[in-house]
This record gives C-alpha cells, structure tokens and sequence, in this order.
C-alpha cells in the first residue's frame, strides 16, 4: 500500500486471475505510482487467486471474502478500507495507459463541479465501447435501443439518448451516466451519499450511483483524454444464467426505485413487461445458440442410424409395418444416450469441452445405447449395424467440431489473402514465435517493432524493422494489419491505448505471449509459444 495515497484504486474480482494481473501490471506503470494504493476485494472466487497474486503483486492489499456478496457491496468493502483523496472503481479486465491516473486526478482537481468522471472506452480492436457514456435509461430509449432505432438514427437525441450517440465520442462532455468498469470519484462525495447502494448484486449499482451524483447537485462527466481497454462481461461470462438473472433484477430494482419519473407516462405493467419481453428474447437467443449444437448432434446421430440400418437390412424397408413402432423406440433410446451423456459431461459448455471429454462421453453414450438394446429383445435384431452406426456417430461428431473448421480455415486462406501481422519485440521468444508462423503458413508478417536496447537494427529474422514501441500509432496508421502480436515484457500497455484510441484500426486483433515465459531461458522455451487472446 502506498503511503500517503492520493488515489485508491479499489477492483473487485470474481473468477479472472489472468485479466487480474495484467490489469494490477497495467497500475504499476502509472505515473506518481507511489501516490497510489491499490485495493482488490476477492468475492470468494476460490480458484487460487488469494495464495498466488498478493506475492506477486505485495504493494496491493487484498481482502478475502467468504462468499460472493455482489459488485457494489464489494466495491463499498474496499472503500471502507480506502485512504485516498479519490476512489477509482476499477474493472480486473481493464488495461490502463500510464497517463490515465494522473490525467483523471488533474481534471478532478480543476473541476470542482464534477463529481463523477469516466474515460473513453475501448473494445480490444480499438473501437469505442458505446456504454462509456449513456443516458439515463427510460421506457421510452430502451424501446428506441432495443427495437434498433438507437442504430438506425445515431444522430437524434431521441432515438440515440440510450447510449448518446448523437455526441462526438472525442470531444469531453457532460453525461448522464458513465460505466461502472471505470469510476473516478471524491471519497468525501462517495461517503456522503451512502456508497453503492447494496441492493443491486451486479448490474445497475453504477447508474444509481451517477443519478444520485446529480441528484446531490454534481456532474457526470466523459473526458476521452483518459483511455482504457475493457474487456467487457469476461467476468459474468463465467456464470452467465446468474449473471443474466442478476441483470433483469436490476433492471426491476432501478425501475420500482426511480419510478417516480416516468409513472406518469408509463404504468408499471407497461415497464414490468418490458423487462420480460428483454429477458425472453435475451435468453431464448442463448438457448437458441446453443441448441444449434444439440440439433446437429441428434442429426448426426439418428441420420447415421437409419443409413446403418438401410444398408445392413436386406428384406426391405425396416421403417414400413409392422417394425415402424420399433424403429421410433430405437431412434429415442440412441438421441437419448448421446444427448444425456454430452450434458452430463459437459459437452455443450465451453468451459469444460474438450476432444478427450467427447470421446469419452461419446464411448459411454454408447455403451448405454448398446446395453439397452440387448435388453429390449425387440429392437435387438441387428447388433452388427448398432455397432457400425456408432463408430461412424462418433467420427462425424468429432469431424464437425473440429475437422470441419480447420477445412474452412485453409478454404478461407485460399480464398482470401492471409492475416497481415506485426510483431512488437526483440530476442529468443518473438523469434521462435517467428519460426512458428512461417512453419504454419498461417500469416504474412509485415515487420518488427523493436524493443531491444542499443542501435535498432535494420532487420530481425529477414524481416524489416519498422520503428520503436513509442511509434507504433503510426505504424498502424501506415499499415494496413490484422493482428499485432506483442512478444515483450516490457510495459506495452500505454503505448497500445494510445495506438488504439488514434488509429480507427477496426477489427484489429492483438495478441500477446505470457509474461512467465520471458522469464524462462531460452532452452527451456516450448517449441510452439503460446498466445493470449485480447479479443472479446
């Protein structure tokens, strides 16, 4: 902990360990470091978080709690444990320039009538996250949002009052509402209204704060001066049936709290169903995603079943009379084992999918079949074709997951030009990461950005070395890429905001290597360097 701190950076983290330490390394390149304090409460994440980030990262002061209590109960538990002149509510899966702190701390020191200020904030490809500055959420603009006339019409502050966008996204303006991934605030206001009002778990607690901010006579402001990257729901994607429960019931809790605004135009029923009609659609969307799956495998299965019956059954149609009965039974007893089993083992969460999982449930899914067929003597009349139409089951199975899209993918390279890729590094990993694309043919690289100490060399590897880390905005501006690939563990973080924020680079992808892996000799570096993906 900082001594002295001006500013309390306070983080609430649930489940992300990995966006967590870039995040707290993002911090430590901060101007007036020293100034700063940064306090995470852990909501009870349990993954290991507590015994392996506060040695890594001893300046911050970590509080462990024993169960989940939400985001604004958390965030008001580290702010009871807060020193600083100022508060910043600080998103684990954000990445800040070095600037960002001190740039918030200056305008708040010369604007006496802000109470609340947000920064510009950006998607990993660089383009702007439209819920950094909003209006404050009526009947009337969630229907304009959610109907599309929000996109259809920016330009009007009618039809674009949800998410503002009739203002200019670089010019610094008064705003209703900012984003709650990153809130900067004076303690003295925060205390004296009261903290985050704990009746929301997540989800909600940042507009009811920004509306009492006005309410107690302060603005709400949007300065893009200030720039972070956000990788916006990481988080509550870990649990997203909570996490979509926990949204709708602020959206009740927020509507009963400030209905004294908008009953005069609109009944509670009308709002109330309004929230249903969004949840309805928002989930059944999901469902609807995720049963594409489940439908492709009951095809799978039942189309290879009947082909493995057509071929093996010689004395006619096995689907005519009298046997039609019984051909319904099999199909059931077949979509059930491999649908059971694919749940049970989770095949259909991202989470916990994987080739071994679905081999091994595929095995078990029909050891049921082929058991339960044994014993019903009347569907028990061709063993040989059972057997056959679950080994072509489980080849078709895997081949769509994962044959499929590498047969695309190479159909795409040969169609269309291969990615474009900038390296930003110098030394043992960006070139083995070199030697990785050029034996994968998986990309074009367009030059280097040194980070090297000394005279900047000409060429890296065969390959052009176009400017430093501090030039890399323009590089982007010049050329044309799809991906950058950061190979250093020098501080990048700055230099990439600033990039990102200049450069309208649309659909940039940027990945980078490990931090652990720099730390390795260059014996001990795996032959394929691994990548971590910054998109959303």
């Amino acid at each position: 902990m900082a001594a002295n701190a001006r500013i309390s950076v306070i983080m609430v983290n649930y489940k992300v360990p990995l966006l967590l330490r870039q995040s707290l390394r993002s911090l430590r390149e901060s101007e007036n470091v020293n100034a700063i304090e940064v306090i995470v409460v852990d909501n009870a994440s349990d993954d290991g978080s507590a015994a392996t980030i506060p040695p890594e990262f001893p300046e911050i002061t970590w509080i462990q709690l024993k169960t989940n209590i939400g985001f604004g109960k958390a965030c008001n538990v580290g702010a009871r444990n807060a020193s600083g002149e100022y508060l910043l509510f600080l998103n684990p899966d954000t990445i800040v320039s070095h600037r960002t702190l001190s740039t918030a701390c200056s305008f708040m020191q010369e604007r006496a009538d802000v109470g609340l200020l947000g920064p510009k904030i950006l998607n990993p490809d660089g383009t702007l996250q439209p819920g950094c500055r909003r209006g404050f959420p009526t009947p009337e603009s969630a229907m304009f949002h959610f109907f599309g006339l929000s996109r259809l019409f920016p330009r009007s502050r009618r039809f674009g009052h949800y998410h503002l966008t009739w203002l200019d996204p670089d010019e610094s303006s008064e705003v209703d509402a900012i984003s709650g991934s990153f809130m900067f605030m004076r303690r003295a206001l925060f205390e004296s209204l009261g903290g985050f009002d704990e009746r929301f778990f997540m989800y909600g607690e940042d507009i009811d704060l920004c509306r009492r901010v006005h309410e107690a006579g302060f603005k709400v402001w949007y300065d893009p001066a200030i720039q972070i990257i956000h990788l916006k729901g990481r988080s509550s994607m870990r649990r997203f049936w909570h996490s979509r429960i926990a949204f709708y019931e602020a959206m009740i809790i927020y509507s009963r709290k400030y209905r004294h605004l908008h009953n005069k135009f609109f009944p509670n029923w009308f709002v109330y169903v309004g929230i249903l009609l969004q949840a309805v659609i928002g989930i059944g969307s999901r469902v609807f995603r995720a049963g594409i799956a489940c439908f492709i495998d009951i095809a799978i299965v039942n189309i290879s079943l009947w082909a493995a019956l057509m071929v093996r059954v010689s004395y006619g149609n096995p689907y005519s009379e009298p046997f039609l009965l019984s051909m319904i039974g099999l199909h059931a007893l077949m979509s059930a084992s491999f649908l059971s089993m694919f749940f049970y083992f989770g095949i259909y969460s991202n989470k916990r999918y994987s080739l071994s999982n679905l081999l091994f449930s595929s095995f078990f899914a029909s050891v049921v079949f082929l058991t339960g067929v044994y014993f019903i003597k009347s569907l028990a009349f061709s063993r040989l074709a059972f057997a056959g139409a679950t080994v072509v089951i489980v080849f078709l199975l895997m081949a769509w997951r994962h044959l499929l899209p590498r047969m695309l993918k190479r159909l795409k390279r040969v169609i269309y030009a291969r990615d474009k890729v900038l390296i930003i590094g110098s030394g043992a990993v960006p070139r083995l990461l070199i030697q990785n694309i050029e034996r994968q043919k998986s990309a074009v690289i367009a030059g280097i950005v040194w980070t090297g100490d000394g005279q900047r060399p000409g060429e890296f590897e065969g390959y052009p070395v176009l400017g430093i880390m501090g030039e890399v905005a323009g590089m982007l501006s010049r050329i044309q890429v799809d991906t950058v690939l950061i190979a250093t563990p020098l501080p990048w973080y700055s230099y990439i905001i600033e990039a990102l924020a200049k450069v309208k680079a649309k659909n940039l992808t940027i990945r980078w290597v490990p931090m652990e892996l720099f730390e390795k000799k260059t014996a001990e570096l795996p032959e394929i360097i691994p990548l971590q993906d910054f998109s959303v």
